[in-house]
C-alpha cells in the first residue's frame, strides 16, 4: 500500500506530462496549418492564379518555398512560406521582414524584464514558455523600444499644477562604477505624486535637470522638499532663488538620534523634539523649540545645538495651507517610491551602461503610472 501510495502520484504526474505535451505540439501543428494555409491564400491572391492555372489576369509564377522560424505564444513554429518567380510577396499581414517574434511575445518578454527580472532571467524564462534559444543581449535589444518614449518624456511640457515638489537620489549598479539616479517628483493638489524628470550624476548633482524642468513649464512652486543634501540645496538656489526650501523632519530628527548616541534618554529626547513640527502654528514650534532647548540643552548641548541650527528650514511647511501639513513635512512620498524602485532593480544585477539604466528605471515608472506621457 505504502509502495502504491508513493508510486501513484509519479505515474498520475507523469500521465500529466505526456498529455499537455501532446496537446501542446497539436497546437502547434494547428497554428502552422493555419498560417501556412493563410500564406498560399495570401500567394494565391498576389498572383491571381491559382496552383496551375492559366489565367489572362496572372501576374506571375511560383517559385517554391523557404523555411521561416517564428517565435509565437504557441511556441516556434517552422513555416514554409511560398515566394514568387519575380518581384516581392509582402507577408506584413502576418509578420514583418526578418521579424522572428510577434508583437505579443516581444510585449510579454519586456513586461517580464520590468517586473524584476535580470536579461538573463528574461531570456531564461522566454526559452521555457517559448521553446528556441533567447540571449541576453536580445532582452537588451527589445527594451531599446522604450528610447523613443523616453526621449518624448524628456521633450513634452509640464503643467503649473506641482506647488509641492520633492527631490532625493538612489544607488545603482553599473558597470565600473557606482552612480545615482535623481528624481524629481511632484505632488498635485489631489495628492497624485507624478515624476516629472531624473538624471544620472556621480552624487546628488541635478542643477541641469532643474534647469531642463524649469525650462519645460515647471512653474508656480511653493516648496521644495529634500534632505539636508548640500548640491541638492545649492541647485535650488541657482535655479529657483525666490522658492522656499523644507529640509525633511524625518532626516533632522535621524540625525539627532545619530548626534545624542546610545543614551538612556535618546528615546525621550526625540519624542519631544518631534512634537515641535505637530504644532498648530509656526509662532507656536518655535514656542515649542524654546521650551525643548531649554530642557535638553544642559544634558545634551551638542546634539541640542545641532538640531536647533537652520531649523526655520524645517518649519517652511507652515507657509502652506494646513491640509498641505503632514503631506510636506518629510521626503517620504519619495522615499517610498525610491524604495520599490529600489526592490525592482536590484534582482536585474549589474548594468552595463547608463542607456540601460535608464530604460529600467524610465520603464518601472511608466509601469506603474507615475510618468504621464502626452
Amino acid at each position: 500500500m505504502n509502495q502504491q501510495g508513493c508510486s501513484l502520484p509519479s505515474q498520475s504526474s507523469q500521465r500529466q506530462r505526456i498529455f499537455w505535451s501532446w496537446v501542446d505540439q497539436q497546437l502547434r501543428n494547428m497554428a502552422t496549418d493555419s498560417l501556412e494555409q493563410a500564406l498560399d491564400l495570401m500567394m494565391q491572391a498576389h498572383l491571381q492564379a491559382g496552383w496551375n492555372q492559366r489565367t489572362s489576369r496572372r501576374r506571375g509564377h511560383r517559385n517554391g518555398y523557404y523555411i521561416r522560424e517564428l517565435t509565437t505564444p504557441h511556441g516556434r513554429l517552422r513555416l514554409r512560406v511560398p515566394r514568387p518567380r519575380q518581384g516581392r510577396f509582402e507577408t506584413t499581414a502576418i509578420f514583418d521582414r526578418y521579424q522572428r517574434r510577434i508583437a505579443d511575445v516581444s510585449r510579454i518578454l519586456r513586461h517580464a524584464y520590468l517586473l524584476g527580472a535580470s536579461t538573463r532571467g528574461t531570456a531564461e524564462l522566454g526559452e521555457q514558455i517559448f521553446g528556441g534559444s533567447l540571449s541576453h543581449q536580445t532582452i537588451s535589444r527589445l527594451m531599446r523600444r522604450l528610447d523613443k518614449r523616453l526621449a518624448q518624456r524628456c521633450s513634452q511640457p509640464i503643467a503649473p499644477i506641482y506647488p509641492v515638489v520633492y527631490i532625493d537620489g538612489m544607488h545603482v549598479d553599473m558597470r565600473g562604477s557606482d552612480r545615482k539616479v535623481m528624481l524629481v517628483c511632484g505632488q498635485r493638489v489631489d495628492g497624485v505624486l507624478d515624476v516629472l524628470g531624473f538624471c544620472f550624476s556621480t552624487g546628488e548633482q541635478c542643477t541641469e535637470l532643474l534647469v531642463d524642468l524649469r525650462r519645460r513649464g515647471l512653474e508656480a512652486v511653493r516648496l521644495f522638499v529634500s534632505d539636508e543634501s548640500a548640491a541638492i540645496r545649492c541647485a535650488l538656489e541657482q535655479v529657483y532663488p525666490l522658492v522656499s526650501w523644507q529640509h525633511c523632519t524625518f532626516h533632522r530628527l535621524s540625525r539627532l538620534r545619530a548626534t545624542i548616541g546610545a543614551t538612556s534618554y535618546r528615546d525621550r529626547m526625540v519624542a519631544e523634539a518631534a512634537c515641535v513640527f505637530r504644532c498648530p502654528s509656526f509662532e507656536a514650534a518655535l514656542d515649542v523649540a524654546a521650551s525643548w532647548r531649554a530642557r535638553w540643552r544642559p544634558i545634551a548641548p551638542w546634539g541640542t545645538e545641532q538640531f536647533l541650527e537652520g531649523l526655520r528650514d524645517s518649519l517652511r511647511f507652515y507657509e502652506l495651507p494646513m491640509g498641505w501639513w503632514k503631506r510636506v513635512r518629510t521626503n517620504n512620498p519619495l522615499e517610498r517610491l525610491i524604495r520599490t524602485l529600489r526592490q525592482r532593480l536590484r534582482p536585474m544585477g549589474c548594468f552595463y551602461d547608463e542607456p540601460a539604466v535608464e530604460r529600467a528605471v524610465f520603464g518601472q515608472l511608466l509601469r506603474w503610472h507615475k510618468i504621464k506621457l502626452t
